[in-house]
């Protein structure tokens, strides 16, 4: 779950980004846009059903179990078919396509196809923005893009919290 949200999180920080007028085009920028493709590839694996994790199978990373309906809310694999090709393609530097051919990236209607999907996650998974986990040995030789997430209690099952020994059985 904190993986997706994480993606969720960083598509929608570049895209903010996008919108915001830039006055040169310069290394920020192009950070932005290939942080774009990269987290929209990843959603839309995970959408679409490839890759490790899977919309179709929420008992893998979600915190409770969904129903059919809630599972399909969830699921497109027409924008992995359309998209995941040519941003793999575009993401791999050192390829001739890339040094033929620069491209455009129409971004805002690329997230406006994405975005149901973002709202039927959110309205499943509610959260809290997350911060940036804290590591006291983080500086200029570790790094990390690990997060937080700060979930509501009414998605998790009382099971889970007594698994998590934060509440104890009933009795």
């Amino acid at each position: 779950m904190e993986t997706i949200l994480y993606e969720i999180d960083m598509l929608d920080h570049c895209f903010g980004r996008l919108g915001e007028g830039w006055q040169a085009k310069g290394k920020d920028y192009y950070l932005c846009v290939e942080g774009f493709l990269l987290h929209y590839r990843n959603l839309i694996e995970f959408f679409g059903n490839h890759g490790e994790l899977k919309a179709r199978v929420p008992e893998e990373w979600a915190p409770r179990r969904l129903s059919r309906a809630e599972t399909a809310s969830i699921q497109n694999a027409a924008l992995y078919k359309k998209y995941r090709s040519s941003i793999s393609r575009y993401l791999s530097h050192c390829s001739k396509i890339r040094a033929e051919e620069d491209r455009g990236w129409k971004h805002v209607e690329m997230y406006r196809e994405i975005e149901p999907l973002l709202e039927s996650f959110r309205k499943l998974f509610p959260s809290s923005p997350r911060p940036a986990r804290m590591h006291e040995m983080l500086d200029r030789e570790n790094a990390s893009t690990a997060s937080t997430p700060i979930l509501p209690s009414s998605i998790l099952l009382d099971s889970e919290w007594m698994a998590l020994g934060l509440r104890k059985p009933r009795e």
